[in-house]
């Protein structure tokens, strides 16, 4: 698998196992809302690169995927440290936003 690819895999995957605990740590119809929207932006990156290809060698690409996994580190302790809900949103948002990034360089 694409090292591009292998990063949104990880991101949606990260937020798909934890989407129940992430809900019920929401204290706001607010947080809930950001929370569902990221997801779904982070399901429609993966989704939308699975079986096409990234230009490897392309430094942009390589650089958002480096940016992505550093991201989704920071993401996956976020997560299961579970402190505070807006800063793990934030997080999120922040690993997600440079999955859509990566996810629009993909080979048509």
């Amino acid at each position: 698998m694409q090292t591009a690819l292998a990063e949104l895999e990880k991101c949606y995957f990260t937020l798909q196992s934890q989407i129940d605990t992430l809900s019920a740590a929401c204290q706001t119809k607010d947080q809930r809302d950001a929370l569902s929207a990221q997801y779904v932006k982070a399901r429609q990156a993966y989704w939308s690169c699975v079986n096409k290809a990234f230009h490897d060698d392309d430094p942009q690409v390589a650089s958002l995927a480096s940016q992505l996994d550093a991201a989704n580190a920071k993401l996956k302790v976020a997560v299961q440290q579970m402190g505070n809900i807006s800063k793990v949103i934030d997080d999120i948002t922040q690993a997600v936003s440079i999955g859509a990034s990566l996810a629009k360089m993909v080979i048509p």
